[in-house]
């Protein structure tokens, strides 16, 4: 085993759940890497990625000989990277996300240029010498009663403005008096959206990390299914009014896909918001989620920016076209979640609205 003094090594968000004790170093990798397995890799270049975020939030640039910790992990991002865990332990693999989810580059955006390229000097170990994953630190919440009202955010695809619409939910829920939980069950590793959910009154928050998983990409549903049991499960201890939860990327992305193909999800979510970057996609999307029986009670997101554009939505779909103002009009949203504004939940909490 070669020690490692973590003081000289930038340690990537997607690690957060990995206690400093637990990295001595890195040892001689065997059999093939799987996803959430921890490696030590030094820059050789920067591309894309000229910064990564760290455990506690903050943007650090890396330079060529920096040493890093990240985990292997797939990437899906229509406008950035293509990224897949690599087949065989290799000496170089990718920086697929500025969160520290590292990989091999498939394909890309156009407009997006190399990736960052890393040299892997291990497998980062315990004291041990033990090989170390991020499943090794996660732990399954117990099972609890119900997070509130669930309310579904997603959308059209990657950028559509489905965090946003996540954020001015709490914020507009917060001001009303609420109590908002908020989670994000899909996506790959980075801490900002959780951030930006904290700033607008949700707590706690929670993302697919705290399970173990550098991303999403590529898992089973029965995986996605437990990420959003244990998800749901740590949003109840704090007795929300409401947990809003986002599903990244957009609704024929093969993990949404997933997730919203299950009656298990169905049943437990009470309301969806559907963020959409033009009409035709919030068209698409409008039909094909009150097909499948969601309980769709608006349109969102970029769409938004155009008065004109959400008449023209609204003209054509049938449900209201929200834009941020809108939104945070807290009796706009309150009549339209079909809340009282001294509404007992579940026979305990009584809602305060805040004027």
């Amino acid at each position: 085993m070669k020690r490692i003094d973590l003081r000289q090594v930038k340690r990537t968000y997607t690690t957060h759940l990995v206690p400093d004790e637990a990295c001595a170093g890195y040892v001689v990798p065997s059999g093939h890497p799987q996803i959430g397995d921890l490696l030590v890799a030094e820059v050789v270049s920067t591309g894309k990625h000229t910064t990564v975020e760290t455990i506690n939030g903050l943007t650090m640039n890396i330079f060529p000989g920096d040493l890093i910790i990240g985990a292997f992990g797939n990437r899906y991002a229509t406008d950035q990277y293509e990224g897949y865990v690599p087949a065989v332990w290799r000496d170089q693999c990718d920086l697929l996300s500025i969160g520290g989810v590292c990989g091999e580059v498939c394909s890309a955006h156009t407009s997006i240029g190399t990736p960052t390229r890393l040299r892997v000097l291990g497998a980062l170990c315990d004291k041990e010498g033990r090989p170390l994953n991020l499943r090794d630190f996660a732990h399954p919440a117990p099972a609890s009663l119900p997070a509130g009202q669930v309310i579904l955010v997603v959308g059209t695809s990657m950028n559509s403005g489905k965090t946003t619409t996540v954020g001015t939910l709490a914020r507009s829920l917060h001001r009303a008096g609420m109590r908002v939980a908020a989670a994000k069950i899909t996506g790959t590793a980075a801490g900002k959206d959780g951030r930006f959910f904290q700033s607008c009154g949700a707590d706690p928050v929670f993302d697919f990390t705290c399970c173990g998983f550098p991303s999403t990409y590529m898992l089973d549903q029965r995986d996605l299914l437990a990420i959003f049991d244990d998800l749901s499960n740590r949003l109840a201890v704090a007795t929300p009014d409401f947990s809003i939860i986002e599903i990244a990327d957009g609704i024929f992305q093969r993990e949404t896909r997933l997730l919203l193909e299950s009656d298990e999800l169905r049943t437990r979510v009470d309301h969806v918001f559907f963020s959409a970057g033009d009409s035709l996609g919030a068209e698409s999307g409008v039909r094909r989620l009150i097909a499948e029986g969601w309980p769709l009670r608006a349109v969102t997101g970029l769409v938004t920016a155009s008065p004109l554009a959400m008449r023209e939505v609204e003209e054509v779909v049938g449900v209201p076209c929200l834009s941020i103002e809108r939104l945070m009009t807290g009796e706009t949203l309150l009549d339209l979640l079909g809340v009282s504004r001294a509404l007992a939940v579940g026979g305990s909490q009584v809602m305060r609205y805040a004027a």
